[in-house]
């Protein structure tokens, strides 16, 4: 039988599930992300948009045995070239809390789940944000199989259960996901992964470390995998490392090399209402189950300049070089870019315009993003 009817089926009987389960408790419904970003760019000589949607819908049961479910448009989509746009299953859960009164959460669940190394996962202590805008379609626009497009170390995806301990509350937590693995690199049933996740939280430092493996007829003698996230600030100044590897299969990458490392280095310096923000980014070989021969040896440097706070400021502004060089066939790219941001009542708005000065080609020299962003 065909994996997506292996999904249907899984996601059916869930969804019922949760429904029978809706009526004896409170459900809310939020949307957690709503996105829309238009990237204008000549493509054989035609001057297109293209539209990149991330947008979900989420009902969420009860606290003490709640469910959830999230619907929303596919990561990756070009909204122009499809009609009507996929709605799709995100994910589906059903968790039960404080298991024999203990701080222990046991969550079953299909679909996507938690980002590794993003810093996203520090949200759930009442953190506030310390992901690095050097993420998303924004950054890495061309979205095919040979390029993906990043958003922390790994992702989970597939079908199984989490088991969540939060000894010190607001403080550490410590994270077991055993699933059958549904990444699209695996397009039948039958592969396995678990990982083992840590989060140490506090206001100046926070600390993310993750291992896991995944083994099965598709996964070839097995593939491991591991990342650290270092995140420290003080006053005026922000680090945030992410460091690991996506994948390493021994059957097939005999040795350890640096092309199978996922390694961004972000220092970030704020002097009032200017603020300096170098990120440092080497593309891994392989990213969420999936090999990306052109990515590998890739190194980007991007230096963002601007004035405004992101958190408290309606108005921003700034200038953005990226340099991008790809050691494999010593292809270089340089691009400034003027951007400015601005909020409305619920909406963040991004316009940004790259001028790519090298390799130099009238044809293709700017390119441009509106992108939306609701406020939730």
């Amino acid at each position: 039988m065909m994996k997506s009817t292996h999904g249907t089926i899984r996601a059916g009987a869930l969804g019922l599930f949760l429904f029978m389960c809706v009526p004896s408790f409170p459900a809310n419904i939020i949307v957690p992300t709503m996105e829309l970003i238009t990237h204008g760019v000549n493509s054989g000589g035609v001057f297109e948009l293209q539209t990149y949607g991330n947008m979900a819908l989420e009902v969420q049961g009860g606290y003490k045995f709640g469910g959830a479910i999230s619907f929303g448009l596919l990561n990756e989509t070009q909204l122009e070239s499809v009609t009507p746009p996929p709605i799709t299953l995100l994910s589906a859960s059903m968790t039960i809390r404080d298991v024999f009164s203990l701080p222990l959460n046991v969550v079953y669940f299909v679909g996507q789940n938690d980002i590794f190394g993003s810093g996203s996962g520090f949200e759930d202590f009442g953190a506030p944000p310390i992901m690095t805008r050097y993420r998303g379609f924004l950054y890495f626009p061309n979205n095919s199989i040979t390029a993906p497009i990043y958003d922390g170390i790994y992702q989970v995806q597939g079908t199984g259960m989490e088991l969540a301990v939060t000894p010190v509350p607001d403080a550490f937590g410590l994270d077991l996901y055993l699933y059958e693995d549904t990444h699209p690199a695996f397009p039948e049933l039958g592969t396995y992964s678990g990982d083992l996740r840590f989060l140490l939280n506090s206001s100046e430092v926070k600390l993310e470390g993750f291992v896991g493996g995944t083994a099965g007829h598709l996964a070839h003698s097995g593939s491991l995998r591991g990342g650290l996230l270092f995140y420290a600030t003080n006053q005026n100044v922000e680090f945030l490392a992410q460091v690991g590897i996506p994948r390493w299969d021994p059957s097939v990458d005999s040795s350890l090399t640096v092309n199978l490392f996922y390694l961004l280095f972000e220092p970030r310096l704020h002097l009032g209402a200017f603020n300096i923000v170098p990120t440092f980014f080497w593309h891994p070989a392989y990213y969420n189950q999936a090999a990306y021969a052109a990515e590998s040896g890739t190194f980007d440097v991007n230096l963002n300049l601007y004035f405004g706070d992101q958190t408290n400021t309606t108005l921003q502004g700034g200038m953005e070089g990226n340099f991008r060089f790809q050691s494999s066939g010593g292809d270089m790219t340089v691009k400034i870019s003027p951007w400015v941001g601005f909020s409305t009542p619920g909406v963040q708005w991004t316009v940004k315009v790259n001028t790519k000065f090298w390799p130099f080609n009238w044809s293709d020299m700017f390119d441009g993003f509106v992108g939306v962003r609701a406020e939730l």
